[in-house]
């Protein structure tokens, strides 16, 4: 696995709306911004000018449960696993918080299990 984190942007190619393998045949190559990850791949950020068939829009449930930016609630996102990756565009140098999910740059981990509480939740954790 790549070790990707929400925020970072990656290319995938795409043939007949459909997100594709890297070896297969493909019509464009399309940027995408990760919004969660899993133990075998990524949620994908699809734009809603943007046409995928295989989107689903995100409501709050599976929002809290993969912890996910409210900013994407309503939005569409995709799950592609991690061998379907072209190129890694860019990656963000920080962590966002386990409580709050907000991303905070060149933050390190601070907590035993390998996450990362900002200063706001762990002196109010309520």
């Amino acid at each position: 696995m790549l070790n990707l984190k929400p925020g970072d942007q990656v290319s995938c190619r795409i043939r007949l709306a459909i997100i594709v393998d890297p070896n297969a045949e493909y019509d464009e190559i399309q940027s995408f911004v990760i919004v969660a990850s899993s133990s075998n791949g990524y949620y994908l950020y699809v734009p809603h000018y943007y046409f995928l068939k295989e989107v689903e829009e995100l409501d709050r449930f599976r929002q809290k449960s993969l912890g996910i930016e409210k900013r994407y609630l309503n939005e569409n996102i995709t799950y592609i696993e991690d061998g379907m990756i072209v190129r890694v565009d860019s990656k963000q140098d920080g962590l966002a918080c386990k409580i709050c999910h907000d991303f905070y740059p060149y933050a390190t981990i601070n907590q035993e299990d390998g996450s990362m509480v900002c200063y706001s939740c762990r002196q109010n954790p309520y």
